[in-house]
């Protein structure tokens, strides 16, 4: 009897398939990278169709690497990075544009005539960019309304092609971030916002419970028809990797962007300055967290390779770890604007306190500390509207967190002790986790092998080298030193 899971995570920069035994343990795993352009300023465009090979490619090799076949697999759990905007024709699959992906700025103006007309959309929501994708298709809107196009996130574009066009679905947790989930009544998209945009709700994915039997992947596309047990935003991947299901569990995760994330139960956070979001959703059930963003986090890695600091990402982590400051340089981490709590799309990336006397290494711990000084005032956020007791630890994982000069640079930044994932890669992890709930399937928990990294700042340390950086920093109008 089939008992492998496996976890396919799309995110940003990189397609990644793992193949999990039931007790965690990883058996075979393929990654490749994704190209992104940009067109214009503040657009970040994709192509779907080398998103959909690179998502074939991986599948088969992640499969091949654990020296099995797709009917081994018991479940497939599918994640992808969230709000992207895909439009494709229903009878052939194919995408008619390219995906407008979430770090996209092109939505700022529609966003806010949404919001003066009292509808809650942010810019880098689908919801403030999807009419405009669509406006600048051939007879576009007629083709949405006569049933030929259909319209969904990453995930649900994916899961389109491995059915073979037989389930157009996305969860609550998924649907969340476009901003068109009734906030609400999660478990309806909010018509009044669609029919104010003029779209017809037949161009929208069926909203579906986040694990269950979702459906099948189509034998002739994937090999074999493998139950797919779960759809889950990338972020809320991770909170089923770390069992951070409960009201007031929490964890950060480092990838392209930092984001931390905390259960708040069925209460809906509207007064944190956090962001609210569907953690998962079952039948008339929804579990909701809060979020906070730092929109630019292990991107700044090739930013400071670009800006001659290091060779490799290797290298910049590595030098980081060579200095016990910055040497008065401070970074601000702001390729896309600032994230929460600024909220401030036109903010831009920026270097303060260069001297004769800064090395390398000093500009790279700067860009590290720059990452973890963002998510200290998140978390900030957090503890203060949350029961979070000073001494809990902040569990993390990403990319960046294998970075050992990272995760004690957090650590001492937040003054409270910093636990990484064993399976660094708990995106993937965690959309296996849940696609293995969703089926059925028991797990052997093994997610209390972690590394901690203890603090050697105290919180009145940590407190004044934030404030430093603020100031530094968050002063706009002071000149930015780009010697």
């Amino acid at each position: 009897m089939p008992d492998l899971l496996l976890g396919l995570d799309v995110g940003t920069s990189s397609a990644r398939a793992m193949v999990f035994t039931p007790d965690g343990v990883a058996v075979g795993a393929a990654q490749t990278g994704l190209l992104s352009t940009q067109p214009a300023a503040g657009r970040v465009e994709q192509d779907p169709a080398m998103v959909w090979e690179a998502v074939q490619q991986v599948l088969a090799q992640a499969l091949a690497n654990a020296g099995c076949a797709p009917g081994d697999v018991a479940s497939l759990g599918v994640t992808t990075q969230r709000s992207s905007v895909v439009i494709w024709e229903r009878a052939s699959g194919h995408p008619v544009a390219p995906m407008v992906v979430w770090n996209d700025l092109r939505g700022g103006e529609r966003a806010a005539q949404l919001q003066a007309e009292g509808f809650p959309v942010m810019n880098i929501t689908a919801a403030a960019k999807l009419e405009g994708v669509l406006a600048a298709l051939p007879d576009g809107r007629q083709r949405a309304h006569a049933g030929e196009l259909a319209w969904g996130t990453l995930e649900s574009y994916l899961v389109y092609r491995l059915t073979d066009g037989k389930r157009h679905i996305t969860d609550r947790s998924c649907a969340w971030s476009t901003a068109y989930l009734d906030f609400f009544d999660p478990t309806r998209w909010n018509e009044a916002l669609i029919a104010h945009q003029g779209l017809p709700l037949e161009f929208f994915p069926t909203l579906c419970d986040t694990t269950g039997n979702l459906g099948v992947t189509d034998a002739q596309v994937f090999g074999a028809a493998v139950p797919l047990g779960a759809m889950v935003g990338d972020q809320q991947a991770g909170m089923f990797a770390h069992q951070a299901l409960e009201a007031g569990q929490w964890k950060a995760t480092f990838g392209t962007s930092g984001v931390l994330m905390i259960a708040t139960g069925e209460v809906l956070d509207v007064s944190s300055g956090l962001v609210p979001m569907a953690l998962a959703g079952w039948g008339d059930k929804t579990l909701l967290a809060a979020e906070g963003m730092v929109r630019s986090a292990g991107e700044m890695l090739p930013w400071a390779i670009g800006q001659g600091f290091a060779q490799s990402v290797e290298e910049v982590c590595a030098l980081a770890g060579q200095t016990p400051d910055a040497g008065g340089v401070s970074v601000l981490p702001a390729l896309h604007g600032l994230g929460t709590p600024h909220n401030n799309p036109t903010a831009s990336v920026a270097v303060w306190g260069r001297s004769a006397t800064t090395t390398a290494a000093h500009l790279a711990r700067a860009v590290l500390e720059g990452v973890a000084l963002r998510m200290a005032e998140i978390v900030d956020l957090a503890v203060t509207h949350h029961p979070i007791d000073p001494t809990t630890a902040l569990p993390v994982d990403g990319g960046l967190t294998r970075s050992d000069a990272f995760c004690q640079i957090l650590a001492d930044l937040l003054a409270r002790p910093v636990t990484r994932l064993h399976q660094v890669e708990a995106t993937a992890w965690g959309a296996a986790r849940a696609g293995a709930q969703g089926v059925g399937v028991e797990i052997a928990d093994s997610t209390d092998f972690c590394q901690r990294f203890n603090p050697t700042l105290t919180p009145t340390e940590a407190r004044q080298r934030l404030h430093q950086w603020q100031a530094q920093t968050l002063n706009f109008s002071q000149k930015k030193d780009k010697s």
